[in-house]
């Protein structure tokens, strides 16, 4: 009856705010923490070695607080619209993606690029040292003339958000055993709201020449065919809605006979079935309010299938990360 009906409904109601509350702890999109950290100021810092020295400095004296909950991202969701920024350095040409864009908010992508922008510091802190290795590595095995007759590779970063690599690019661009004259960066990404960041922390570390945003998906990348020298995803294809299209999508615009492609991604648990039971558990709820992140997808699988196994792959768990501690890294090379 009528009455039984609405106790039902009372119930599952305060079993959904109970369930939310209990997993509070949980990452809301990649990320397990929230600073107070402001946007970079725009400073005219005369080198790279001062541009390092205060960012180092505004990470010092920002206190860290508490963990950002699945709840708090509810509101934080996005994948948007369409805009260029110029690049002085650029070499490739950007072709039609073949589909249109979903229309999205502006208002979330807005609330979703800072809180992005300011929730990340703890995490890049753990991670700092291996991703500073993994992307040396692709420095140091990228180079020659490209298609343009230029020394100016190609790479692309899918899912590029705020550019929190790019300290990574100028670190290894800097100790490069190859001699390069510039990069050419693009970041794609479907928010355009992460755009501004994005600059902000090219500028920081020398990069604002070399680096242009478009606004774009994973699968339906604009570029030719073999015409990139590197891409790069870092906490990315947890998010995109046909994983295995996508990583066709990134095989083929990457150069034939040597093209790299960089990964680092929290996947489903390998060595720890409880987390791996927990992960599963809370698919839904992530999936939901994170803007269709996955904790349990096994993207180091799919990554080797597509690359016909032409990878070097490893695996760890960042242990005090939870749910996205388990993680996949590496090189791909076509």
């Amino acid at each position: 009856n009528m009455r039984s009906k609405v106790k039902m409904v009372r119930f599952l109601s305060l079993l959904i705010i109970a369930a939310a509350l209990v997993i509070g702890g949980a990452t809301a999109f990649c990320s397990s923490t929230v600073s107070t950290q402001r946007r970079s100021p725009r400073l005219p810092l005369p080198n790279l070695q001062a541009r390092r020295q205060h960012n180092e400095e505004q990470e010092d004296v920002i206190p860290s607080f508490h963990r950002r909950s699945l709840l708090a991202s509810i509101f934080a969701a996005a994948y948007c619209s369409c805009s260029f920024l110029s690049s002085a350095d650029a070499v490739i040409e950007l072709t039609q993606p073949s589909t249109k864009l979903q229309p999205r908010s502006k208002l979330i992508d807005s609330i979703f690029a800072d809180q992005m922008a300011t929730g990340m510091t703890d995490y890049e802190k753990e991670v700092e040292k291996y991703k500073a290795e993994l992307f040396q590595k692709l420095f140091n095995s990228i180079g020659g003339e490209n298609s343009s007759g230029t020394s100016v590779p190609v790479i692309v970063e899918v899912g590029m958000g705020t550019f929190p690599n790019a300290k990574y690019y100028a670190q290894a661009l800097s100790s490069s055993t190859i001699e390069l004259k510039g990069l050419d960066i693009v970041g794609v990404d479907p928010n355009s709201s992460m755009s501004s960041y994005a600059q902000d922390n090219a500028r920081l570390y020398g990069l604002s020449s070399s680096l242009r945003t478009v606004n774009g998906v994973a699968e339906d990348l604009p570029f030719a065919d073999g015409s990139v020298d590197a891409i790069v995803t870092t906490l990315t294809l947890c998010s995109v809605v046909d994983q295995t299209k996508a990583l066709s999508e990134i095989r083929r615009v990457l150069k034939p006979n040597g093209g790299k492609f960089l990964f680092w991604e929290h996947v489903l648990a390998e060595d720890n079935k409880t987390l791996a039971l927990q992960q599963t558990l809370l698919n839904p709820v992530q999936t939901f309010s994170a803007d269709g992140c996955h904790l349990n997808r096994r993207t180091g699988m799919n990554i080797q299938k597509v690359f016909d196994g032409k990878v070097d792959l490893n695996y760890m768990t960042l242990e005090d990360k939870w749910v996205i501690g388990p993680t996949t890294f590496g090189i791909a090379t076509v």
